[in-house]
């Protein structure tokens, strides 16, 4: 999928009695920081309810599939190409390990229908839908990161974290490789406490093929229950000698069934 505290400062002066002696100056002005109880406090507290949250949605979200726009506009030099593709992403969940599988199937491509046989696609920007979250915002990878948290403006504005690798990311065990140079962006909203923009961005002297990725989340009802599910997803980066950005739409959530028929020995 392509192209998802400022502290309230609490001005008060200090009442005086009716009874009392009036001072012989007017009292200071006394600055007391408060932050209401809903919003977390420091980086660390924010992200322990991210990694919560990506934890309970990995072990709750049942086989989904939704609809999926692919736009695509590639450019080198003076060319340019834009292609457009559509089709179904399911995320099914393998009940024997009890994880999550995404697989991507395209049926229309520059509005031509696309045969069965070269439907499958397996290498999607958009592959992972919990793994993106994970990256960062799990028990496992979390020491390879440090979390900043910016300043607030209003209370009503998302909660956004820096992210950057950690100064012990090369000796430490268990990070994915390949980061070298990574800075990512978290934004979360402020009543909920859920993801709803994630980014990162990897210099491309890394050798990733894919520099930038950003992904918005959204609430989607699946079921009679709601998850925070990817809404558009952006990328960026090289292929050969040609830039390509790539944005990616999701609509239409719903459980995926699939249909079995239990043959007996005889039919086989």
């Amino acid at each position: 999928m392509f192209l998802h505290p400022i502290s309230l400062v609490l001005f008060s002066i200090s009442a005086l009695s009716p009874h009392a002696p009036a001072p012989a100056s007017p009292a200071p002005l006394t600055f007391t920081q408060i932050r209401p109880a809903a919003i977390p406090s420091t980086a660390d507290e924010l992200v322990d309810r991210l990694v919560r949250n990506a934890a309970a949605l990995d072990a709750t979200l049942p086989s989904i599939t939704a609809h999926e726009v692919v736009q695509t506009y590639a450019s080198r030099r003076f060319h340019r190409q834009q292609t457009r593709s559509e089709g179904m992403v399911q995320v099914v969940r393998i009940a024997s390990a009890g994880t999550l599988t995404e697989t991507h199937q395209m049926t229309a491509h520059n509005g031509k229908p696309v045969a069965s046989d070269d439907r499958a696609q397996t290498t999607q920007p958009s592959d992972g839908f919990i793994a993106e979250q994970e990256m960062f915002f799990s028990r496992s990878t979390r020491p390879c990161f440090t979390f900043t948290l910016a300043p607030q403006p209003t209370q009503s504005d998302p909660l956004q974290l820096h992210i950057a690798l950690s100064p012990e990311y090369a000796s430490l065990a268990g990070c994915p490789s390949g980061l070298q140079g990574l800075t990512g962006i978290a934004r979360v909203d402020p009543a909920t406490h859920q993801l709803i923009h994630l980014e990162r961005t990897i210099p491309t002297q890394a050798g990733s093929p894919i520099s930038f990725v950003s992904t918005d989340y959204a609430p989607a009802s699946v079921g009679d229950k709601t998850f925070w599910l990817p809404d558009l997803t952006i990328s960026t980066g090289a292929q050969g000698k040609s830039s390509v950005y790539t944005a990616v739409y999701y609509s239409d959530y719903h459980q995926y069934a699939a249909t079995v028929t239990v043959l007996t020995a005889a039919s086989q």
